[in-house]
């Protein structure tokens, strides 16, 4: 009993299943085999996103350029198919596009030593433009039958886009938990500079993650424009930065860097769909989603700054 409060991500999976009991009590529809069915499908995109948001929290960075990235993403693969492109050829070429992207990020901020709020800040305003020259400010549309494999696929009963997140869940759980790559992530998020002195290539890491996290929206994007049937490149992902961050943080990680888990960031994922879901359902305002998102964004960093204090506190008392 004892070990299971030492879980880490003990507090984010029981606010879960605490919400999905007062959901379930307001409405009927909610604890359903189908609406949860249809929950972890919705949560793919966000989920895949995450998954590379918390490797860069994880170094202490963030990346704002995510929802533009993946309108670039949504735009070209959506374009390619309707130019007559086998859609997994028009896929693995916006996915590849996705890591270039990423890579440019972490070019810019390795190279130049500039801070990763500042460059990702303005390839969102750069890529989101790309996006809109790509499609010329129409919608991209009527996509083939073909396409539709993405969103509506299944393996062995599994939808394709829950299995895709859930194989990334395991490769990049397993590659931050029993990798050296990983021992290499949170020990530059513990302490950038004494890694730096202990010989570990930073910047290399740090580009990677950067290009990782390219490549993992651009998938997100190809299962959007799947899932949706249209994009338009001026508006896809405009606010999923915002709440990518959030389940991310909410899962546990911390906006100083070196703490997180892919567990948690999957709860906190889970988390921020559950509310959607559940908001929806018992046909709330938009406008609470997106209070809701707010609230909890900043519940997350008041939890994250005391628990850092917490644990720095406790450090010193090991240390007298």
């Amino acid at each position: 009993m004892a070990n299971l409060f030492k879980i880490r991500e003990l507090p984010i999976i029981l606010f879960c299943l605490i919400v999905i009991i007062i959901f379930s009590v307001i409405s009927q529809n909610f604890f359903t085999f189908k609406n949860f069915s249809l929950l972890f499908s919705q949560v793919t995109v966000l989920g895949l996103i995450s998954i590379g948001m918390l490797m860069v929290i994880l170094l202490g960075g963030i990346d704002l350029s995510v929802g533009s990235v993946l309108a670039v993403s949504a735009t070209v693969v959506g374009t390619l198919v309707n130019s007559g492109f086998n859609p997994i050829t028009a896929a693995i070429i916006s996915i590849l596009l996705g890591g270039v992207l990423g890579a440019f990020n972490g070019f810019f901020i390795t190279r130049f030593k500039i801070p990763d709020i500042i460059v990702t800040l303005a390839t969102m305003f750069i890529y989101r433009g790309v996006a809109v020259g790509i499609s010329k400010g129409d919608w991209v549309t009527n996509f083939p039958d073909s396409f539709n494999i993405f969103a509506r696929g299944k393996v062995l009963g599994i939808p394709l886009q829950l299995l895709i997140f859930l194989i990334a869940l395991c490769i990049f759980g397993y590659i931050l938990k029993h990798s050296s790559f990983g021992r290499r992530i949170y020990a530059m998020g513990g302490n950038y500079n004494a890694s730096k002195l202990s010989g570990i290539p930073v910047k290399k890491t740090k580009f990677t993650l950067y290009l990782l996290s390219g490549m993992l929206t651009s998938i997100a994007g190809v299962i959007y424009a799947s899932e949706v049937g249209s994009v338009q490149a001026a508006t896809a992902g405009k606010d999923i930065a915002f709440l990518v961050i959030a389940a991310v943080l909410v899962g546990g990680a911390s906006i100083f860097g070196g703490v997180g888990t892919v567990l948690g960031t999957f709860f906190g994922v889970l988390l921020m769909g559950i509310i959607e879901n559940g908001l929806i359902l018992i046909q709330a305002s938009v406008y609470w989603i997106d209070a809701t998102t707010g609230f909890i964004l900043i519940m997350a960093i008041i939890m994250n700054t005391v628990q850092r204090s917490r644990d720095s506190m406790s450090r010193e008392r090991e240390l007298v």
